[in-house]
């Protein structure tokens, strides 16, 4: 399955921007992590973009998970981190332009 990547942000300017797709899987940044946290993060959710049951999963300084969620079973968390692997570079580049102007 191929990742969709939102250049630019797929869900325009909203609270928490959709960053990338792959199958159903959804990866957005959330507005109070921008402001409030220092090191990047990503959310990753299964078909919708669901704050309270979504993972989170640190972009740095390495790539793990911060919580696994409630929706995602452990083959799906694992495919989420190979994408996000992938994409590293991308997703860091694409969160410090949202922080700058969520900030």
């Amino acid at each position: 399955m191929v990742a969709a990547l939102c250049r630019g942000i797929c869900s325009g300017e909203s609270m928490s921007p959709k960053v990338l797709e792959a199958g159903t899987l959804i990866f957005w940044f959330h507005s109070h992590d921008a402001l409030r946290e220092q090191r990047a993060s990503v959310h990753v959710g299964k078909g919708s973009q669901d704050d309270y049951t979504d993972a989170k999963i640190w972009l740095e300084p390495e790539i793990e998970v911060a919580r696994p969620g409630r929706t995602l079973r452990s083959h799906e968390l694992n495919r989420a981190l190979r994408i996000i692997r992938e994409h590293h570079a991308y997703l860091l580049e694409e969160w410090y332009g949202y922080k700058g102007r969520a900030g």
